[in-house]
């Protein structure tokens, strides 16, 4: 259990580290781009600034027409006139202009493009000459992309070793704090244990003490006696219980408890149950039975028969009139057993809770019981490799589902 939790424990941190530092390269990224990109456009928007006025002597003369290419320019760009047609250009990469005219709406692209020409990467400004025109200027950051995304993946690299790192630091000190708590649950539990197999024997010379004094002197006895010993030998089966109870949870801490799996018949054992059962049940109380036949299980027949005895003494014990139903299904590879009173319920409150041991919700309390059937209830349910389920409202009834996949046994 404790190994389990440790693995979650360092699962969840080892997680929350990671998302937390994509996050950050994640917001680097973007602001180091955003930061670039901003540089890179206040350098084309100087350079227009600077060459404007050029940029309409260029429009203006007639004969100054062409692409020139210049591989030592940092700055490029292409002039149009007011139709829209290429007057004038010098470009740095041979081959850009043909590629944005095919390939890019210029007359009604935004005044910042990217442009992707295979590896290589550019940045493209666009600003209107007033009526003479407009001019394309633009710059090769391929250089400055590729730098981005390599220092983007070095930290995405570091992340992963650095989380690996922190996954076996977070594992070690998970199983150092730990401890303390391994070690007081293993003394919680072998006391448990221990105390649960020393009670056995003084109860059960106890129990037969007070039986064999109301056989053999109950004639004698005061009718006021007679009352105190039938509570006293009550009170003696009750402990017995709950000491077998704490018996069957401890084997189960220590992973002592076995199953005796074996195909049954299903319909027929809870028919069976159902029968002796509901034989016993108040007057006040409808029953029902809804199994469907010819339900074949690989199971433990005596955990079971345990199981439906828990779940169906709860529905009785909280339903004062009504009706308690027992169903029991298969369909798409799955054994459903629906457990329906229509008693108290159970508050939303509490619903999370009724699975854990000695608890109780204080309306529960004078209904008698230790709290630890449905633990048992669950623990027989996940030994089977199957899932239980409650849905309940406070004064509307309670369904108790389980659920097991068929041809699956004891995990």
């Amino acid at each position: 259990m404790f190994k389990k939790v440790k693995t979650r424990l360092t699962l969840l941190y080892t997680i929350s580290l990671v998302l937390l530092l994509c996050s950050f390269i994640g917001v680097l990224y973007f602001l180091i781009s955003y930061e670039i990109k901003g540089k890179e456009m206040e350098e084309l928007n100087n350079y227009f600034i600077k060459e404007q006025h050029d940029f309409y002597e260029d429009l203006a003369e007639k004969d100054h027409h062409g692409l020139k290419y210049d591989p030592e320019r940092k700055i490029f760009y292409y002039l149009f006139d007011g139709s829209g047609a290429f007057v004038y250009g010098k470009e740095a990469n041979k081959g850009l202009f043909d590629w944005i005219e095919r390939n890019l709406d210029i007359k009604s692209s935004s005044n910042s493009i990217k442009v992707d020409k295979g590896s290589q990467h550019f940045l493209v400004m666009k600003q209107e000459l007033g009526r003479n025109g407009y001019v394309l200027l633009g710059m090769d950051i391929t250089a400055e992309k590729h730098l981005i995304e390599k220092i983007t993946w070095i930290l995405l690299v570091l992340t992963i070793i650095f989380s690996l790192i922190f996954a076996l630091l977070g594992y070690y000190f998970a199983g150092q704090a730990i401890k303390p708590i391994k070690l007081a649950f293993d003394k919680q539990e072998k006391f448990v244990s221990d105390a649960s197999h020393e009670l056995r024997t003084p109860l059960s010379i106890f129990y037969s003490s007070v039986d064999l004094l109301m056989q053999e002197e109950k004639e004698r006895l005061s009718p006021i006696g007679r009352e105190v010993l039938g509570d006293v030998k009550q009170e003696a089966v009750l402990m017995n219980k709950l000491v077998q109870d704490l018996l069957v949870l401890a084997r189960s801490d220590k992973n002592q408890l076995t199953y005796e799996l074996k195909d049954i018949d299903l319909s027929l054992l809870l028919i069976a149950i159902y029968r002796r059962f509901f034989r016993k049940k108040p007057i006040e109380i409808d029953n029902e039975q809804n199994i469907q036949p010819g339900i074949t299980f690989n199971c433990d027949e005596v955990r079971i028969q345990q199981l439906m005895y828990i779940l169906l003494d709860n529905a009785f014990r909280f339903t004062q009139t009504g009706k308690v139903t027992l169903g029991l299904t298969a369909e798409n590879g799955e054994i459903h057993i629906a457990v329906r009173d229509s008693g108290s319920g159970i508050a939303a409150e509490d619903l999370p809770f009724i699975f854990d041991r000695f608890y109780r919700a204080d309306p529960m309390r004078e209904k008698g019981g230790a709290g630890l059937g449905l633990s048992i209830a669950k623990m027989i349910v996940d030994g089977h490799g199957g899932k239980i389920v409650v849905s309940s409202k406070k004064g509307a009834g309670s369904i108790f589902t389980v659920v097991f996949t068929l041809g699956k046994g004891s995990l």
